[in-house]
């Protein structure tokens, strides 16, 4: 993916030397993504992962480029079952455990889009971190909150890469997207969540795997003009 990116770069910078000047536009978007690891990720982890995502960007002035920020979050698995509770004041004697692993990525993110009419498409890069965390709730029937909320694990581990999209504009304010992310990350230790297992007694166990975190990530969603 990064030869093509590297030829793209300078037919970008033509492309935009040789258009009309438009107004650049700030964006805000999301949806739905897929993030598929490889390397140490793929041969330890090596399981598709279903997320969400959005960005925003605010353009550098007359500048083909954009700066702004992404945020995503990714569900990697978990396991729910239902234990025995014995808490004063509440009725119910069962409650319902949940262990969720998850992984949130925040980065910065320097965007090359010299056009700005119906189709744009872009390249940029990307550099921040991403969170490996685990997190177990009960909650019972009939109470609000949960009766606990505990954090199993947490770990932060860098990450940067580029990434490639187009945006399709059928009106003046909204788009749509299809962009594709390659990530590259240093090696992390987080919950494998098909080893989670949880006793009736409410106890929780869980082993853990430790690798290099590449992906790839595959987003589709829509986003507004401003």
């Amino acid at each position: 993916m990064r030869l093509p990116i590297t030829l793209a770069l300078p037919l970008l910078l033509f492309a935009h030397l040789s258009a009309q000047p438009l107004r650049r536009p700030v964006t805000i978007g999301g949806g739905m993504e897929i993030g598929v690891p490889f390397g140490e990720f793929g041969d330890s982890w090596g399981k598709e992962m279903l997320g969400l995502s959005g960005n925003f960007t605010v353009p550098m002035g007359i500048l083909p480029f954009d700066y702004g920020f992404d945020f995503a979050w990714a569900r990697m698995g978990g396991e729910k079952d239902d234990v025995h509770v014995n808490e004063e004041y509440i009725e119910s004697t069962e409650g319902r455990l949940a262990v969720n692993s998850n992984i949130y990525g925040y980065h910065g993110l320097l965007r090359l889009k010299p056009f700005t009419g119906k189709v744009s498409p872009y390249i940029e890069g990307m550099a921040g971190v991403r969170q490996f965390t685990t997190h177990t709730s009960l909650t019972v029937d009939g109470v609000d909150d949960p009766l606990m909320e505990q954090r199993n694990t947490n770990d932060f581990v860098f990450s940067h890469g580029l990434a490639a999209g187009i945006q399709v504009a059928p009106s003046k304010v909204f788009y749509i997207e299809g962009r594709v992310e390659r990530l590259e990350g240093g090696k992390v230790t987080y919950v494998d969540p098909g080893s989670i297992e949880i006793d009736p007694a409410g106890n929780v166990t869980y082993g853990t795997l430790t690798s290099g975190t590449h992906v790839v990530n595959v987003h589709l969603g829509i986003g507004f003009k401003f």
